[in-house]
């Protein structure tokens, strides 16, 4: 079971949408291995973000199988106020505060 998941995403997986969702999923483990079980759920790998978090695009309906996935350690939506540093070279992402 991970260790957080963003009420967003508690919220779609009832969902039977094909509308795509953009998720920041971390993740422990291999993340190859973790992005291979991602495609297989319907999900595509965007970009890998730091050394464990991915950006995964989906169907609605994908969002309870990839809540389900061994490795989760944390699913939430990509939203405006969560933005990357240097995507792909090690650094984490940062969430910033709206004043």
């Amino acid at each position: 079971m991970p260790e957080y998941i963003d009420a967003g995403v508690a919220e779609l997986r009832d969902s039977e949408s094909d509308d795509e969702v953009t998720l920041l999923v971390g993740v422990s483990g291999d993340r190859d291995e973790f992005a291979t079980r991602v495609e297989e759920c319907a999900g595509t790998v965007t970009a890998q973000i730091g050394q464990a978090t991915l950006r995964v695009t989906a169907p609605e309906s994908a969002v309870d199988a990839l809540c389900e996935l061994d490795g989760l350690k944390s699913i939430e939506i990509e939203r405006d106020d969560v933005r990357t540093l240097s995507e792909g070279n090690g650094h984490s992402r940062q969430r910033l505060t709206r004043s």
